[in-house]
């Protein structure tokens, strides 16, 4: 009798973490699905209206229109800033299977997007001993580092933010720090949510999520996660990397 309780509770979290692990597959098949989605769809069209606004423009400035042709090539440039901001968002809902790039040059890549779009330096520090992982270790590593880098420009109001990726032992650590204004900051909001949510991704590699306050000023999230027994390291780089 003694012993049910315990049995229970057991199961209970069994079947929590089954959950919880179908909720997070269910998310990004929706992302994946709605990134595909902007990228073959929206970015298509924006692509061929821009096609067609510049063939509007040249005619108008071939019939001595300037004025006209003018405001046509605006448009045109707003619509190619347009596709590039659409094609960004593509590739940060769907960051993993676009290019093959595994976990270090997708990070890399995503320091680099938000240094340029997002207003604020982003940079990468990888370690060339960190072996091949899954595609859903990655995965998950992907995710967690978008939603800590979110929160500390939305949030957390953070003019910068450095990811690192390290290795050693058999664990390794991926950690997100900014300078923003902190915990306080970086809970308000819907902010809560993407925390639980990257807790959960954390547990399904079978690691550890911690959000903490810097010394001095801003915040870092480091997800602790086992390695796998290979000897394989990924393409890395043992220096900062930035936009």
């Amino acid at each position: 009798m003694l012993g049910e309780p315990a049995s229970a509770s057991v199961h209970d979290v069994g079947r929590m973490q089954i959950l919880e692990r179908e909720i997070l597959a269910i998310a990004d098949y929706e992302r994946q699905r709605l990134g595909q989605e902007l990228h073959d769809g929206l970015c298509q069209s924006l692509t061929g209206i821009a096609a067609l606004t510049v063939v509007l423009s040249r005619s108008l400035a071939a019939n001595a229109e300037p004025g006209p042709a003018a405001a046509a090539a605006e448009i045109v440039r707003l619509l190619n800033e347009t596709i590039g901001e659409a094609r960004d968002l593509a590739h940060g809902l769907c960051p993993v299977g676009l290019n093959g790039a595994g976990l270090v040059g997708t990070l890399d890549s995503l320091a680099r997007n938000v240094s340029r779009g997002q207003g604020a330096f982003c940079s990468f520090v990888g370690d060339r001993r960190c072996p091949e992982l899954r595609p859903e270790t990655t995965a998950h590593l992907v995710r967690i580092a978008q939603e800590a880098v979110r929160n500390a420009i939305t949030h957390g109001r953070a003019g910068e933010i450095e990811i690192r990726l390290a290795c050693a032992d058999g664990a390794a650590s991926l950690s997100i720090r900014d300078n923003g204004v902190g915990l306080l900051g970086q809970r308000r909001g819907d902010s809560g949510i993407g925390l639980h949510t990257m807790g959960y991704r954390a547990r399904a590699i079978g690691g550890s999520l911690e959000i903490a306050p810097q010394p001095g000023r801003g915040v870092v999230v480091t997800c602790a996660f086992p390695l796998p027994s290979s000897d394989k390291s990924t393409e890395g780089a043992n220096n900062v990397r930035g936009p």
